[in-house]
Formats: structure tokens, C-alpha cells, sequence
């Protein structure tokens, strides 16, 4: 009999793609947080990869980004009082696909017709961007944008069951 292999640890990098499935990165990214009580601090990072302009993964990257906050949100425990979600750090950047020619004929009619104003080089980039999510605050994250956690409202019954369950603990 073959014993199954032990499930890998989740890692703290996933980078989305166009063929993937968003419920596995959610579901990777929801058992990261969930295994990692001992390392509260760790970060996991989601990032998309230089592509073409027309096959951008970046509203996938938001999409899968969104979910697992709002999941993640519904995971906590309201009994210990934690009812605070995700810091994220965004970071939109870009990768220049094409340059001018360094030395030659190339580089000199390039900046020639550039000059002319007529049949301007065309620069591509290739846009992608990076994701962190952390329960705590990080330091030394200023060259990314941040949003603050999102905090779980409880509803009125919820909170009377807690006050029902505190009673009755009670002696």
C-alpha cells in the first residue's frame, strides 16, 4: 500500500495566470493564513508576470485578490475577538518590451524619424503588479500603495449569542 505523500506547505508567493482557476489560488491563499497561525507576520505575495497589453492578468490578480479578503473575513473567530481582515500593499509596475538601437544605422534613423515627427517609435510595456497581504502592518513598504483592513461587522444576534454563551461559561 502506498502511503499518500504529506500536503507541501503553502507558499508564499502565487503568481496568477490566464489558464488557472481562481477558486485554487483563493483556496491556496485562504490555506496559507489558516496554517500560519505560529508566523502571523508572514506576508503572502499574489503577482501577475510581464505580458502583452491584450493579455493582461492584472483584473484576474484584483479579482482573486478581493475574494480571498472577503473569504478570509468570514473565516475568523468571533469568540476571540480578532474581527480584523487583510493590510495590502500594491505595487503596479512595468516592463519596457522594446528599446531604441544602442549603436548603427537602426538607432539613427529611429531617432531621425522620431525627430520628424512622423512614425513615432513605438515603445511597448508590458504592465503587472504585485499583491501583498499581511494580518499585521508591515514596515518598510513605502514605495507601495496600502489599504487597511477590513473590519467584520457583527450583527445584533450575533453578538447576543456571544453574550448568551459568555453567560452560561459563567458560574
Amino acid at each position: 500500500m502506498i502511503d499518500p505523500q504529506p500536503a507541501a506547505p503553502p507558499s508564499d508567493s502565487i503568481r496568477i495566470t490566464r489558464q488557472g482557476k481562481i477558486r485554487c489560488w483563493v483556496k491556496h491563499g485562504l490555506d496559507f493564513f489558516q496554517v500560519g497561525p505560529e508566523n502571523p507576520d508572514k506576508p503572502l505575495t499574489l503577482h501577475t508576470s510581464p505580458a502583452d497589453v491584450a493579455q493582461s492578468t492584472i483584473p484576474r490578480l484584483i479579482s482573486v485578490v478581493e475574494i480571498l479578503k472577503r473569504e478570509y473575513l468570514k473565516t475568523l473567530d468571533v469568540s476571540t475577538g480578532q474581527l480584523t481582515g487583510l493590510h495590502q500593499y500594491n505595487a503596479l509596475q512595468w516592463e519596457q518590451r522594446s528599446e531604441i538601437a544602442a549603436e548603427g544605422e537602426d538607432r539613427a534613423s529611429t531617432i531621425a524619424r522620431a525627430l520628424e515627427g512622423k512614425k513615432h517609435p513605438k515603445l511597448t510595456l508590458a504592465p503587472y503588479m504585485k499583491v501583498t497581504l499581511c494580518r499585521k502592518a508591515l514596515a518598510g513598504m513605502h514605495d507601495m500603495t496600502y489599504q487597511t483592513p477590513q473590519i467584520r461587522r457583527l450583527s445584533k444576534t450575533t453578538k447576543a449569542r456571544i453574550k448568551k454563551k459568555a453567560k452560561q461559561h459563567m458560574p
